[in-house]
């Protein structure tokens, strides 16, 4: 993600939600089969959030199935929207 960051010249915090706790505090997730289609088991869902520097959070985006996310485009014209010119 740094490397993201840095190859983007992005001014903001990205983060990473490894293990998924951002998501089940968000309840961004879902039960789908896993172990083989045999057991249901909580997959997190595709999930975009960008909270500006009052920890409010401005944009979201939530993924119909664990393939959809958005394009760079749209995330970048979000964040221009939402964080670095929110009043233009």
């Amino acid at each position: 993600m740094q490397k993201f960051k840095e190859e983007n010249n992005f001014s903001i915090d990205l983060i990473a939600d490894r293990g998924a706790k951002i998501a089940k505090d968000y309840f961004v997730y879902w039960f789908a089969h896993g172990g083989g289609g045999s057991l249901n088991v909580k997959q997190a869902v595709p999930s975009k959030f960008l909270i500006n520097k009052n920890k409010k959070i401005v944009w979201t985006y939530i993924g119909k199935d664990k393939t959809d996310r958005p394009s760079i485009e749209l995330m970048m014209e979000a964040i221009n929207k939402k964080i670095l010119n929110p009043f233009e």
